[in-house]
């Protein structure tokens, strides 16, 4: 097949956020198959330097469209379009891809046109009628009125926020509805999330593509050393920004009542200038800002914890922990798509400070028992999130009435 796939974020070895290297991953697995990838991204947010090193790594074309407009001017209207409508890119980037000559080429050769993240979808649906043949797919990283749906949960009645919430929960709904029904397919990460493109969307199209993990070695055992506890994250990301200084500013004072000697670290890029302080005045806890690898600090957790108030969708932090044999307590929100669809012993639930902090607890005190109790979990995970059967499941996705292989 000729696939046009249009995201956010150009891909690149060691990208540093989850949404990137899944990204990363699909179009390899869609090389791996022998099909033709172009790439097509809007010139925002490094995307220009990430196309050099992707085209440099893989050979894949990549087409990144400039808007005609530039300056601090236009990026401050930028914010405040994505403050008013959500689901849609800024207008001088989405018309940067929608009018680009070499997008419309590539578009009326292909066979498929896929849309990375519901904002992206926006941008593929006032290309089709370029051409209408092509299957039009949208891959939800997440399903963004989840996300407002519970920040208005969050605001007081009575208040402004209440009825701004309101108004914003509708638009966002309308619009990620619209991108849904003009799609051919939705594909989704959990079965949650499918349920709920197809509730709001009103129709069959969401289907569950669950996303490749490696299979890097499972151990059974703890690692030796200090005991430590795990948060992974690209903390310019607020809802992680967030859930790491809770985890500083209330849970880690109630695990270090039991255990004292505890280590906490907040690996990934973007750390907040609160997070860094924090960490210079207390000598247990790590803030590492942007890694080559998470790989060491994998090898040396205890636990890993995922204290998200805020955000939708899969979080791979948590399925990366479990495929690991890591034992994982995490909040509803970072358990999404996994607790109630296979995770057992290894993902402890828990929504409250003290509740997760207790779990925590639990581990450091047992972390040989913890860790044996994790092992189906992590046999679960990895057979779930298979990045051996991943190529083939997802051009099965792509094109279901294909020739079977």
């Amino acid at each position: 097949m000729r696939i046009v796939s249009v995201t956010a974020h150009v891909p690149y070895e060691g990208v540093p956020h989850a949404g990137g290297q899944y990204v990363l991953a699909h179009l390899r697995a869609l090389l791996e198959r022998g099909h033709e990838v172009t790439v097509v991204a809007p010139a925002w947010r490094g995307n220009e330097a990430a196309a050099e090193r992707l085209r440099a790594e893989s050979g894949i074309d990549v087409i990144v469209c400039p808007p005609r407009s530039t300056g601090r001017a236009a990026e401050w209207w930028d914010t405040q379009q994505i403050r008013v409508f959500p689901v849609r890119p800024p207008l001088r980037f989405h018309r940067a891809v929608r009018d680009a000559p070499a997008v419309r080429r590539a578009v009326q050769r292909a066979d498929v046109v896929e849309a990375h993240w519901t904002e992206l979808g926006w941008t593929t649906r006032a290309v089709r009628g370029i051409n209408p043949a092509a299957r039009h797919v949208v891959i939800a990283h997440d399903v963004i009125a989840q996300t407002y749906e519970r920040v208005f949960a969050a605001t007081r009645p009575g208040t402004l926020a209440r009825l701004l919430g309101y108004w914003r929960n509708a638009s966002v709904a309308g619009d990620e509805r619209r991108v849904y029904r003009d799609a051919d397919a939705v594909l989704t990460f959990s079965g949650k999330d499918a349920a709920y493109v197809r509730r709001l969307s009103g129709s069959d199209r969401g289907t569950v593509l669950r996303p490749p993990f490696p299979t890097s070695p499972s151990r059974s055992a703890p690692p030796e050393g200090p005991p430590t506890v795990l948060l992974v994250g690209a903390f310019f990301r607020e809802v992680n920004a967030q859930a790491a200084q809770w985890l500083i500013d209330d849970i880690i004072p109630l695990v270090r009542r039991e255990h004292p000697d505890v280590r906490f670290v907040l690996a990934g890029s973007g750390p907040t200038d609160r997070m860094r302080a924090a960490a210079a005045t207390d000598p247990l806890l790590e803030v590492t800002g942007e890694v080559v690898s998470l790989e060491p600090f994998y090898d040396r957790a205890t636990a890993a914890v995922v204290p998200l108030r805020m955000g939708a969708g899969l979080a791979f932090k948590t399925v990366d922990a479990l495929t690991r044999g890591i034992p994982v307590v995490s909040t509803t929100v970072g358990a999404e798509g996994l607790s109630g669809e296979g995770a057992a012993a290894g993902l402890v639930v828990a929504d409250d400070t003290a509740s997760i902090a207790a779990a925590l607890s639990r581990i450091l005190a047992d972390p040989d028992g913890s860790w044996r109790a994790a092992r189906p979990t992590a046999d679960w995970a990895r057979a779930e999130f298979s990045a051996e059967t991943f190529p083939r499941r997802l051009e099965h996705a792509l094109n279901p009435e294909g020739e079977p292989s």
